[in-house]
């Protein structure tokens, strides 16, 4: 696949998500409008979503190489009861390993079959999450791993206000092919600038052209056994994600950059861009 074909292909993404009616929460869905949605980190609260990832890598660690990389991925979320509280997703991974041939192809493949909050409130929602991380890319391209991970997950938005706290915690282990496992956790912080807020939960949807939500997001990816054993990758991630309720679209910008001994590029600038639509209704 060539670069220009890449660009067409996600500039029509990118138009097809513009295009589809939806806002930052779906209708009916009852979260504080100060639930951002972080560019690193996974939310907590469940709503029907799609979702392009786009990611810059600067000196792009392969092999005993450093090159220019670029990586991508499309999330397809959906909530299957009426409260917004169980769901599922998909993550597929596309990246450009960067070397001299231009290798570009799918990766792991990870599939999030059970996501249920059992902890749903407008401003809180603890979620649990089982994962499944399948061997679909090709290691020797650089694209993927060899093994079949099964992965818990604990995540939690707490909203006060404008303000926002997001939490990950997460464990994952190989069931096939080579011996891994990793443990992840991870913070955001968010304060969102949206009008009438008061002193309650912040609207679902504001009433104002346009709303801004800086964000800064901390990593820390610990490899426990494995062949990278002991490496621990930390990233911060300074950001902004902007809103405009009124034509209903959200882009997500950032740069990440690692603060550890241990990284796999330098700096990594991110966009995003998504929606709410609810296409499982489709299959409800």
């Amino acid at each position: 696949m060539s670069s220009n074909h890449i660009k067409i292909l996600f500039l029509s993404i990118f138009t097809l998500l513009l295009a589809i009616e939806a806002g930052a929460h779906e209708a009916g869905a009852p979260f504080s409008g100060a639930f951002p949605e972080p560019i690193m980190l996974h939310h907590a609260h469940i709503e029907d979503e799609q979702r392009i990832n786009l990611a810059g890598l600067d000196n792009f660690r392969t092999g005993e190489k450093e090159v220019a990389a670029f990586s991508s991925s499309l999330e397809l979320a959906v909530t299957w009861l009426d409260d917004f509280s169980f769901g599922s997703e998909i993550f597929i991974p596309f990246s450009n390993t960067g070397a001299s041939n231009d290798q570009f192809g799918l990766g792991d493949i990870e599939i999030q079959p059970i996501k249920y909050a059992f902890l749903n409130n407008p401003e809180t929602v603890v979620t649990g999450v089982f994962s499944l991380t399948f061997p679909t890319g090709d290691e020797s391209r650089g694209l993927g791993g060899e093994q079949t991970t099964l992965g818990g997950n604990l995540f939690l938005d707490q909203a006060y206000r404008n303000w926002y706290l997001g939490i990950n915690t997460e464990y994952a282990a190989s069931v096939s092919g080579p011996t891994f496992s990793e443990f992840e956790m991870a913070a955001t912080i968010a304060y969102s600038f949206i009008r009438e807020t008061g002193e309650g939960v912040a609207p679902a949807i504001p009433n104002q052209p346009l709303v801004l939500t800086l964000m800064l997001e901390w990593a820390s990816e610990s490899v426990l056994t494995g062949a990278e054993s002991g490496e621990n990758v930390i990233t911060l991630l300074p950001g902004f994600q902007l809103w405009h309720p009124e034509s209903n679209w959200q882009v997500r910008m950032g740069i990440g950059f690692p603060i550890s001994s241990h990284k796999e590029n330098d700096l990594a600038g991110h966009l995003q861009v998504g929606n709410h639509f609810d296409w499982g209704q489709f299959f409800k």
